[in-house]
């Protein structure tokens, strides 16, 4: 079955403006036939008589006059369209929309968003922050272009650019029977009352997985949902707290203790994903290169307990 295109009405277009199928042809640098097997497919979609032909002239009926108006609407609409898209990518303005785990939102994504908006201030980036569940479920749905995530076994594929492995700690106030300890292992903490991020964020399943394994049991007192709410319990000494070192609080204020936490350690990779089911766009790879160089460049500060993924050929390779 033939379908109505755009050629078709450029031809009917032609022909009405020109008055010929020859002169039409020549206009468009295409064979008379081809011309005139474009106008028939037309007419047998479109179940009208477009044209009243005779062997020395060819005009337009009365439905082929009402249709041309709309036709010509249409491709001008369609030339606009697209020479406006040529004239964005030109400039290289655009719109990308990346999210990312809330719990590496503050580390990560201001110094990307400088870069970009440094190297690429044309293209508009639009940033979401959620959990893991959340992101996958962005990225399903197409609302954003690229993701900031852990690697999980639910990401078909794996992570297409590993950006960095963060380690947990522990945390607790000064004071803390555990503040004078070089490293805590689980049984350590097993002694101790704990407040934690509830179950089903992925910090605390990531956690509880390893701990599992072990098979120690741990005092919970207290859980939440907010990780300043975490670090207030720990601050007024109602437990002690464990966190990935990217949402660990600064030793240096003085208020917390960090340590690392050994037996078992507990560690996420984070890296970058793509929309599932479709070709990254220009964008979506400018903005991808832009996190990895802006990740591995000395002037992102990391962490204690953060370690850099520094394998480029194989994040490059994904990228392509």
């Amino acid at each position: 079955m033939i379908n109505l295109n755009i050629k078709h009405l450029r031809v009917f277009i032609e022909i009405a403006r020109r008055g010929s199928f020859r002169h039409a042809a020549q206009a468009m640098h295409m064979s008379e036939p081809t011309v005139s097997q474009a106008v028939s497919q037309l007419e047998s979609l479109l179940a009208v008589k477009l044209l009243d032909r005779t062997t020395r002239s060819v005009r337009i009926s009365e439905l082929g006059a009402a249709f041309l108006v709309n036709a010509e609407r249409l491709v001008e609409g369609m030339d606009l369209s697209i020479k406006a898209l040529r004239e964005l990518a030109a400039s290289g303005r655009g719109r990308v929309s990346i999210a990312c785990l809330s719990s590496a939102v503050y580390r990560l994504l201001p110094p990307v968003l400088l870069e970009m908006r440094r190297c690429s201030p044309g293209i508009d980036v639009v940033f979401l922050d959620d959990n893991m569940r959340g992101i996958l479920q962005k990225l399903d749905s197409g609302e954003c272009d690229l993701a900031i995530v852990s690697e999980d076994a639910a990401i078909k594929g794996g992570l297409a650019v590993p950006l960095m492995d963060d380690a947990f700690q522990v945390v607790c106030c000064v004071g803390h029977p555990l503040a004078a300890r070089q490293r805590v292992s689980a049984a350590d903490l097993a002694l101790h009352e704990m407040v934690l991020l509830r179950r089903g964020s992925g910090i605390r399943d990531t956690f509880d997985q390893a701990i599992e394994k072990l098979h120690i049991p741990l005092n919970v007192v207290h859980e939440t949902t907010q990780v300043l709410t975490l670090l207030g319990l720990v601050e007024s000494g109602l437990g002690v707290t464990v966190l990935p070192s990217l949402l660990c609080p600064d030793p240096a204020h003085g208020r917390f203790v960090v340590t690392p936490l050994y037996k078992p350690a507990v560690s996420r990779r984070l890296g970058l994903v793509f929309a599932p089911g479709k070709e990254p766009s220009e964008a979506a790879r400018l903005l991808a290169d832009v996190v990895h160089k802006t990740v591995l460049s000395s002037e992102l500060s990391a962490p204690a307990g953060v370690t850099k993924v520094m394998n480029r050929s194989k994040s490059k390779a994904k990228m392509r």
